[in-house]
């Protein structure tokens, strides 16, 4: 096991996580006996934890457990791994469908991350990574996720940010990317064609949460030579209706 650098961030974890077992809650003699901590560790950060909510002392019995921060960050993963599920469930569908590579990327900054794949099977098919990412402006992802944005808010973002060439046919100039974000507004969903990576061509859409803001979008890309219009119909299509069922659940997330 690594060695784990930051001794009094591993011995509040452990201490958390030896409450969590004892939901009845522990008496500092016990935190500290369990942990083989000094009694004056025990109690810095026992007081340390409650002090911030992640645990509760009950001065009539004179014991420690979790606090209500505790839940809220667990009812967050949880949240976190079940939109996972439900968005891959939808990828999936639509990849038995048309056998293209699927992309699910977040808005991280003026970037898109891209936190899941799913990989062609076909013999010619487009290099991508998990944890790699894209400038917005030059994706199918980034742009659905920026058509969701005010054309102020988007000339604010790249005010001072220069639209770089990535592809053969990015979009270096604000106002045809401004030009472009309409179209996809009107139409729903976003393409790329060569913009980002030479020989590829992908259709996103931008799936929003309770708030409006569209932290997620959802692509499929191909070589471009396997991509015309009826194929770019279909993928919106199939999109299109994942994004309903997707954001149905964001909202109750």
């Amino acid at each position: 096991m690594a060695e784990v650098p930051n001794r009094t961030l591993q011995r509040g974890l452990n201490m958390l996580e030896l409450l969590s077992r004892h939901p009845g809650g522990l008496a500092l003699y016990e935190l500290g006996e369990m942990l083989n901590l000094p009694r004056s560790t025990a109690f810095n950060l026992a007081h340390t934890l409650t002090d911030l909510d992640y645990a509760w002392f009950n001065p009539e019995t004179g014991k420690y457990s979790l606090g209500l921060r505790m839940f809220e960050v667990g009812s967050g993963a949880i949240n976190s791994i079940d939109v996972m599920r439900v968005i891959r469930g939808s990828m999936v569908e639509i990849h038995q469908q048309i056998n293209e590579t699927m992309h699910l990327g977040i808005a991280s900054g003026m970037d898109m991350l891209y936190i899941d794949k799913l990989e062609s099977t076909r013999s010619i098919r487009m290099i991508s990574y998990v944890g790699s990412r894209a400038p917005l402006y030059g994706t199918a992802l980034g742009k659905a996720v920026l058509a969701t944005l005010r054309d102020e808010e988007v000339r604010a973002m790249y005010r001072d940010t220069p639209l770089k060439p990535l592809g053969p046919n990015t979009i270096t100039r604000l106002p045809a990317l401004i030009e472009q974000l309409r179209a996809i507004r009107q139409r729903g969903y976003a393409i790329e064609r060569e913009e980002y990576n030479e020989g590829v061509c992908c259709v996103g859409v931008a799936l929003k949460n309770r708030d409006g803001r569209a932290l997620y979008a959802l692509s499929v890309s191909a070589p471009v030579f396997r991509v015309g219009d009826a194929e770019i119909e279909r993928y919106s299509e199939l999109l299109l209706e994942a994004q309903p069922r997707i954001e149905r659940f964001l909202r109750s997330a």
